[in-house]
């Protein structure tokens, strides 16, 4: 099998766990489905599993990246404003983490719980990082957003405040109670407006 194929087959196999755990969450809860649940009805072995995902929170990354990809396409024919990007990204991780509200909840707490978080969350918002540093250049290049400033510094402060603000949510908010729009667009007007106040 040459290395294209094999890698082909590793991420069908990867996207095919994945799917699997989502519908399983999306059936049973979070809690209600263990790894072997996962294993069984993805038709893999544990072993499989481990060499694709550390545990259930490491879903979280292909979660990310799913969203992600869909909306990198959808926002390269997107004649907006690099802010009108930005909110339309914000609105759209907004609506797909309040539609898995519960799943989201319970397996965000559980990265965040790791000892490892810090070190692995890099890894897990990469894909929504490369999108922002991708908005924020273009908005660079079009003389709207200031020159100068590295976009990938401006991307990673976006989407650390947006996880911050995330993590925050699966700790103080109601189960039943969506993630709030208002806070994520507040992030994006003072990234890029600034905190003070015109003369």
């Amino acid at each position: 099998m040459t290395g294209t194929r094999r890698a082909r087959k590793k991420e069908r196999t990867r996207r095919e766990i994945y799917r699997t755990a989502m519908s399983l969450f999306a059936e049973n809860g979070y809690d209600g489905v263990t790894i072997e649940d996962i294993c069984r009805n993805a038709s893999v072995a544990k072993a499989t599993f481990f060499l694709h995902f550390e545990n259930k929170a490491a879903l979280l990354k292909d979660f990310n990246d799913e969203i992600t990809q869909a909306l990198a396409e959808r926002l390269s024919g997107h004649e907006g404003t690099a802010e009108e990007q930005l909110v339309l990204l914000s609105s759209a991780f907004r609506e797909a983490w309040e539609g898995n509200a519960h799943v989201m909840r319970k397996m965000l707490r559980e990265f965040v719980d790791q000892p490892t978080a810090i070190a692995k969350a890099a890894t897990v918002n990469e894909s929504v990082v490369d999108l922002v540093t991708d908005i924020v250049r273009r908005g660079q290049a079009r003389g709207e957003l200031r020159a100068g400033l590295p976009p990938e510094l401006a991307a990673v402060s976006i989407v650390s405040t947006w996880s911050a603000i995330a993590a925050w949510w699966t700790t103080h908010a109601d189960a039943s109670e969506p993630l709030a729009d208002t806070p994520t667009l507040q992030v994006i007007d003072i990234t890029l407006n600034g905190l003070r106040t015109r003369p």
